[in-house]
C-alpha cells in the first residue's frame, strides 16, 4: 500500500512539475502595477529610533507579502493576481511605522494547465515580480520621512 501511495505521490509531483514547466515555456509578463499604498509613521518613532541607537530599547522590524487573489481567463489565456506587501516597525505593542502596498500583475499566453498549477505559478513568481517594487517604495518612503529604515533583504 505504501508503494502505491509513493507512486501516486511521485506521479502527482511529476504532473505538477510538467504543468509548471509548460507555463514557464510560454508565459509573458504583461504588467506590474501598484494599485494602493498606505504609509504612516508616528512621531514617537523618531524618539524610539534615537533611543535604539543609544542602546536604550529595541525596535522590531518585519515584512510579509503574498498573493491574495488569482484570476484566470482560459479563453484569452490571461492570468492575473493581486499581491499585498506589508512592513512595519513596532516597539512593544505599539506600531510606530507601517507601509502597505497592493500590486497587480498580469501574464499572457498562460496555458490552461489547471487552477492549482496556475495559482502555484503566480504565487511563486508573482512575489518575485512585485517585491523589488515594494522594496524600492519602502526605501523611497524611508528617505522621504527620514525614517532611516534598513535596506530590505533580497528574496531568496
Amino acid at each position: 500500500m505504501s508503494d502505491e501511495l509513493s507512486k501516486n505521490g511521485s506521479a502527482e509531483k511529476a504532473a505538477a512539475v510538467a504543468a509548471y514547466d509548460k507555463i514557464v515555456e510560454s508565459v509573458e509578463l504583461v504588467d506590474v502595477r501598484m494599485m494602493d499604498v498606505k504609509f504612516s509613521v508616528k512621531p514617537k518613532y523618531y524618539s524610539a529610533l534615537e533611543a535604539e541607537r543609544k542602546g536604550k530599547g529595541q525596535l522590531i522590524r518585519g515584512y510579509d507579502g503574498g498573493v491574495v487573489n488569482v484570476t484566470y481567463d482560459a479563453e484569452l489565456l490571461v492570468a492575473s493576481a493581486r499581491i499585498d506587501w506589508h512592513t512595519e516597525v513596532t516597539k512593544g505593542k505599539s506600531k510606530l511605522l507601517n507601509v502597505e502596498a497592493t500590486y497587480y500583475i498580469m501574464y499572457r499566453h498562460v496555458p490552461d494547465v489547471g487552477e492549482t498549477h496556475i495559482n502555484a505559478y503566480l504565487s511563486k513568481v508573482g512575489r518575485f515580480a512585485t517585491y523589488p517594487y515594494f522594496r524600492g517604495l519602502v526605501a523611497h518612503l524611508s528617505w522621504e520621512s527620514s525614517a532611516d529604515l534598513p535596506v530590505m533583504p533580497v528574496l531568496k
